[in-house]
């Protein structure tokens, strides 16, 4: 244990996670810390367990064995609402009601569910949007924007609940290339905001640049878990090296 992790409060704990579809494991024995403040990449071949494993933290897919703590607390169907709250989570499709302004996408939750003060929120979601560069879209319509800031605008609906941990399941893969940098921007400022964040990602750039540790996952199991240097530098696994040297030189 390094000084600094001792230090620093687990925000979230994933202790020996087992989950299966029918008869095919996904998850196989799977066990992960994520400290506070901490960007933890999720990265590995198709089917190898990230989405699935992302999912759980937040009950979207239920565990058949083992245990998940948030800050502390084990994670049951009694309190995942209320765990709930404090995750937010960005999926590959925006998921926005095209029916609504911006404005609208971003209030209804806080104002509505959470019966936070209109106002107050309208100021907050303009600050969001102005961080991300989108501040002009307030009163457009899903359809008037481009992927990209759709996606932005997903991001700041997460940040409207004010979450301690951000989950991102493969933010940018539904996006052209041009746009994919303007949501890893807006993600790099989050992660300059401190949040503590656990992100799936095939933009290995990316991940080499934000992470402060990646996980390479395989065949339902976490293979590598280590420091983002040594992750893409000094790994001694070789499924690692091969999957790293076609991701990287394609």
């Amino acid at each position: 244990m390094s000084e600094m992790s001792e230090k620093k409060e687990i925000v979230v704990s994933l202790q020996h996670v087992t989950k299966q579809f029918g008869s095919l494991t996904v998850l196989d024995d799977m066990s992960l810390d994520v400290y506070e403040h901490e960007v933890v990449v999720l990265c590995g071949p198709s089917g190898g367990g990230k989405s699935t494993l992302l999912r759980t933290i937040n009950g979207l897919e239920k565990i058949g064995s083992g245990k998940i703590l948030y800050r502390g607390t084990e994670v049951n169907h009694r309190n995942i609402k209320e765990i709930r709250k404090h995750i937010g989570m960005v999926f590959q499709q925006f998921n926005l009601f095209n029916n609504l302004t911006v404005r609208d996408n971003l209030l209804i939750a806080p104002v509505k569910t959470q019966k936070k003060k209109k106002d107050e929120m309208l100021k907050k979601a303009v600050e969001y949007l102005e961080i991300f560069g989108i501040a002009d879209k307030l009163d457009s319509y899903p359809h008037q924007l481009s992927g990209g800031q759709k996606q932005r605008v997903a991001i700041v609906r997460s940040l409207m609940m004010e979450p301690d941990l951000m989950l991102f399941d493969e933010p940018t893969s539904a996006l052209d290339p041009e746009m994919i940098k303007e949501v890893l921007d807006a993600i790099r400022r989050l992660s300059s905001m401190g949040m503590t964040m656990v992100i799936v990602t095939h933009e290995m750039g990316f991940a080499r640049e934000v992470a402060s540790r990646v996980c390479f996952l395989e065949g339902a199991k976490i293979r590598v878990n280590t420091d983002t240097k040594t992750f893409f530098e000094d790994t001694e696994d070789e499924r690692l090296k091969q999957f790293l040297s076609v991701i990287l030189h394609h």
